[in-house]
């Protein structure tokens, strides 16, 4: 079946069936964000949390100290995300909805486990697992939208799909607030919420036909690993997962530093850790209003543009442009903590909501049959490149006595993956690969 028959054929979700277009899009929607919220608690438990595990362990809880055992454990975290390409390989066997239910199980179970931890290594063991577990959602969920609605609401859904993640990240930094009350254990603990979503997919949410029509072969080839590694189809899956790289690097390695930096900086200036607390989530909330933002907007920015090529350009420029006056100017040379949180909606604007352009774009390089495999490698790729970041940034730390001047210094991965934005193919106008 070509591609112009097979967008003939109505789904259930176009046709108004049991899988519609509103069900789908917020059933992925809120399995997204539940991921953001998950991320969102490390973030701003991670000084109380690191502080005593390594109490714990016979380690002096200093600053530097502090910075290298979190970047150690962020960088742990993307690599079980990394390792999640997995699960993509998974949907596209059996299907997008059981695996994103089997991973909304992983990342909650092992999130909630996080807070009984009774040491470092442990701590590590169950970071790496809800890390696992997290990344394989997106693999499933973003495929299952894209083949479940009409194509002429596909692109404006997908790219509002990620306005997900900053809304989690929001709620994560509005709970961070109760981390004086519950501690940084029972932070963890919120993350098992989750899993009650899992009961509300298993009784609305039914496979895409036309995923259900590549996993029994009816006329379309069946899922090949091989194949995405070989001829033109290679270029497009390494150049999909350097860009994923940089830009997950770029985020990991800057934007998520910034309450631990408010954090530092506060306490070093004679502030209370409670206060520095409450000003870090608020940094976290303006952040993720400007995500928000960038989220809502992609859609209509990559219309203007009309080129994914262009946009993810003027994003990547945008990122690093912003981080050296965030964090070189406002927070280094002026040294103005207010300053610097009134620059991050513009951090967040660029180094998060890119991620919603590659909710569109990812989706569009890859056929029906492996759609959820190259997707999903592509940012599980990503995480394993990007893993390196956080624990270059708690060495950058030591070495030079600054979160602003490592993370200034990290930012050049923007610049340097410019060139993998043009190796991948432009698919803006095109109908979704059959």
């Amino acid at each position: 079946m070509d591609r112009v028959s097979l967008a003939a054929v109505p789904d259930r979700a176009a046709a108004g069936g049991v899988t519609s277009s509103t069900r789908i899009f917020w059933i992925t929607w809120a399995g997204w964000m539940l991921d953001g919220f998950d991320s969102a608690i490390y973030i701003f438990v991670l000084v109380p949390a690191v502080s005593e595990l390594l109490a714990a362990g016979g380690i002096q809880p200093a600053r530097g100290t502090i910075a290298l055992y979190g970047g150690y454990f962020f960088s742990i975290f993307m690599l079980g995300w990394a390792c999640s390409m997995f699960w993509g390989w998974l949907a596209d066997r059996i299907g997008r909805v059981k695996v994103m239910c089997l991973t909304i199980l992983v990342y909650s179970i092992f999130t909630g486990l996080c807070g009984l931890a009774g040491g470092l290594a442990s701590f590590a063991v169950f970071r790496f697992l809800a890390g696992f577990g997290v990344g394989g959602e997106w693999a499933a969920g973003t495929p299952l939208l894209h083949e479940s609605v009409s194509e002429h609401q596909r692109v404006r859904l997908a790219g509002w799909l990620h306005t997900a993640t900053p809304t989690g990240l929001l709620l994560g930094a509005a709970a961070s607030l109760l981390a004086p009350v519950i501690g940084w254990r029972g932070m963890f603990m919120l993350g098992v919420l989750p899993a009650l979503l899992v009961l509300a997919i298993r009784a609305t949410v039914s496979e895409p036909d036309r995923a259900r029509r590549a996993q029994t072969g009816s006329g379309l080839p069946q899922p090949s690993i091989a194949e995405m590694f070989v001829g033109p189809q290679a270029r497009t899956t390494w150049a999909a997962g350097l860009m994923m790289s940089c830009i997950i690097l770029g985020l990991w390695s800057s934007t998520y530093w910034a309450p631990t930096l408010v954090i530092s900086k506060l306490v070093a200036a004679g502030s209370t850790s409670a206060a520095a607390q409450k000003v870090a989530a608020i940094s976290g909330i303006v952040t993720n209003i400007g995500t928000l933002v960038g989220c809502l907007a992609m859609p209509f920015i990559a219309t203007w543009f009309g080129s994914r090529r262009r946009t993810a350009t003027a994003f990547f420029l945008g990122a690093f442009a912003i981080n050296l006056v965030a964090y070189l100017g406002a927070a280094i040379w002026l040294d103005s903590v207010t300053l610097f949180i009134a620059l991050l909606p513009l951090v967040g604007f660029f180094t998060n909501a890119v991620f919603s352009l590659y909710t569109i774009w990812l989706p569009e390089l890859f056929p029906t049959s492996r759609r959820a495999f190259g997707s999903g490698f592509a940012f599980s790729f990503g995480r394993l490149l990007g893993a390196l970041g956080p624990t270059i940034v708690g060495t950058l730390v030591v070495v030079t006595g600054s979160y602003p001047e490592a993370l200034s210094i990290i930012s050049l991965i923007y610049l340097i993956g410019l060139p993998t934005i043009w190796l991948a193919p432009e698919t803006a106008g095109k109908e979704l690969p059959a």
